[in-house]
């Protein structure tokens, strides 16, 4: 108690003259009105700034919920052009509303540098994702997914050494495969394409559908370069993908909803043929 009252007049000086200063500021802004039109103005200013502020701070916040909106409701586009694809391209109708499951998902882990690059997901199998789904976004295919646990999911990166997808050239249907080069982010290699083809820098390469991982049409990159080494039969040509993996942050990730029905059938036609 002595320790207080010492303090308090220590600094009882101080706090009288704050106390006076406020009571002076008061009197000067009640009693003056050019000086409480200045300080009313000074507020309001300052108020506005606040409120802007505010405003700004709630719109950003309010941007995760529009984005994860938006994920959602193109995640349901693309599955409703899945169906329509399949209604136009089957001659019998479809067995389900789609030929996919989608669900997007938000990258929280990448690498780019590695001879083998994998990308974290914020998604797992409580949210329906399964080892073996595509990876992709509305300009490419980011990879498939290798690992999930209930809430997170690790897709093996188009920057892998082991990554693999069924491509063909745009409006011309020449088959091959398409694989990372090992060499930046966006030089890629489509490989077996017999040199009967006929393939010019420009053409769009795209996932042809030879495979349950990926819808066909899928935009996978252009063709920079091409090669026919001396005695191949087939070209050596360079692509330039088309997404840009080092800025990755949000994808979907694709499940065939007949990949099951697929591999049983074909498992069963190779255990008669042995």
């Amino acid at each position: 108690m002595n320790g207080f009252f010492q303090r308090f007049i220590r600094l009882g000086g101080l706090l009288t003259f704050v106390v006076l200063e406020i009571i002076c500021f008061f009197l000067i802004v009640r009693y003056n009105h050019s000086q409480q039109a200045v300080f009313e103005n000074t507020v309001d200013l300052y108020a506005s700034k606040l409120q802007k502020k505010r405003a700004d701070l709630a719109e950003y916040l309010e941007l995760r919920r529009i984005n994860d909106s938006l994920m959602a409701e193109n995640a349901l586009l693309i599955q409703r052009l899945s169906a329509l694809e399949s209604r136009y391209m089957d001659t019998l109708p479809p067995l389900g509303d789609s030929a996919f499951s989608v669900i997007p998902v938000k990258v929280v882990g990448n690498s780019v540098i590695f001879r083998n690059n994998y990308l974290v997901l914020n998604k797992g199998s409580t949210h329906g994702i399964k080892p073996h789904s595509g990876l992709i976004t509305a300009i490419g295919v980011a990879g498939i997914v290798r690992r999930v646990s209930p809430k997170s999911a690790v897709a093996m990166s188009a920057l892998h050494s082991q990554f693999r997808v069924a491509a063909r050239i745009r409006h011309k249907g020449n088959i091959g495969t398409l694989v990372w080069s090992g060499k930046g982010t966006r030089n890629f290699l489509l490989q077996d394409v017999s040199k009967d083809a006929l393939v010019v820098k420009g053409d769009t390469i795209e996932t042809s559908g030879y495979s349950d991982i990926f819808p066909e049409g899928v935009m996978l990159g252009t063709v920079e370069e091409v090669k026919l080494e001396p005695g191949s039969n087939f070209y050596r040509i360079a692509v330039h993908y088309s997404l840009d993996l080092s800025s990755l942050r949000y994808a979907y990730v694709i499940s065939s909803l007949m990949r099951k029905e697929r591999e049983e059938n074909l498992a069963a036609v190779k255990e008669e043929d042995e």
